[in-house]
């Protein structure tokens, strides 16, 4: 049973236990996160008000964060929000959670883009969107872009959308919800670049992801079959017909597959493929 009063200090000491006991990384981190939400107030704030105490009514809501997070749910979920690229994004249960390794394609297809942007409109195509976090931070920074984001899951599209109209950027951000296969059969444009975070982690090693992935984020946005090369092997040979002359094509990998994914677009004739790693020197993106 909790106190009739806590103070701020007190709160944040007992929350932070609760989630160092169920083994929650960054526990005070996540604590005081947590409380910055249910208070509405700045990080600074907490600690100039420490000894303040705080309302039955602000502890209630406060607590059940904290339930919810020693359960191991995905702190974004909690919050409802998280950021990447320096921009604000909604996350929503069900929708898989953006991770700062994404910035690498987006910082280097940015820079493609900007390039091409001196010559005409590009057309960008968001695979497998999720939450929206490339089309969405590609359409905020390039300010020629217009993006096409697909996804099979209903929620990652309406998030999405919720996403883009977030940064201002609607009018720039098309929505599909089609099987990305699929939609690369069935689309009659052509893009000057195909970005995507696919599924790409092998079945068996699901079992040993955090239980913040494994029992909460979906499925469909990880599994990427036997050996996590899945998705590549159905969607790479169907880019070609896809992309400008001068288009490429870039999307994340798990870090021991760029040798792999490499030779799956090798394959289907792309020419000038590299591997980019990321800022600890683990290879995180695939690009033509």
């Amino acid at each position: 049973m909790r106190p009739a009063t806590e103070t701020i200090r007190d709160l944040l000491n007992r929350a932070e236990n609760c989630l160092i006991q169920n083994g929650v990384p960054n526990a005070r981190r996540n604590a005081e996160w947590m409380l910055c939400a249910s208070l509405e107030v700045s990080m600074l704030d907490l600690y100039v008000r420490s000894g303040e105490f705080v309302s039955s009514r602000a502890i209630d809501d406060y607590w059940r964060r904290v339930e919810r997070r020693a359960a191991r749910e995905p702190l974004q979920y909690i919050l409802g929000s998280t950021e990447f690229m320096a921009l604000p994004f909604l996350a929503r249960p069900g929708v898989f959670v953006p991770r700062p390794d994404t910035e690498v394609l987006v910082e280097h297809a940015e820079r493609r883009l900007r390039a091409i942007e001196l010559h005409r409109p590009a057309l960008v195509l968001d695979l497998c969107c999720g939450s929206g976090v490339i089309g969405v931070s590609i359409a905020k920074r390039v300010p020629n872009a217009g993006v096409t984001a697909v996804d099979v899951s209903e929620a990652a599209v309406e998030l999405t959308s919720d996403n883009a109209a977030h940064n201002g950027v609607s009018d720039r951000v098309r929505l599909v919800q089609d099987d990305a296969v699929e939609y690369l059969d069935s689309t009659a444009d052509r893009f000057a670049a195909i970005l995507c975070n696919p599924p790409y982690i092998a079945s068996g090693e699901l079992a040993g992801l955090p239980r913040e992935v494994r029992d909460h984020e979906p499925m469909l946005a990880l599994d990427g079959g036997p050996d996590g090369l899945d998705f590549y092997r159905r969607a790479i040979p169907r880019m070609v017909r896809c992309l400008l002359p001068d288009g490429f094509v870039m999307v994340e990998i798990g870090d021991a597959q760029g040798a792999s994914v490499s030779d799956l677009f090798e394959g289907a004739g792309f020419m000038s493929v590299r591997v980019i790693q990321d800022l600890a020197g683990r290879d995180r993106v695939v690009t033509t």
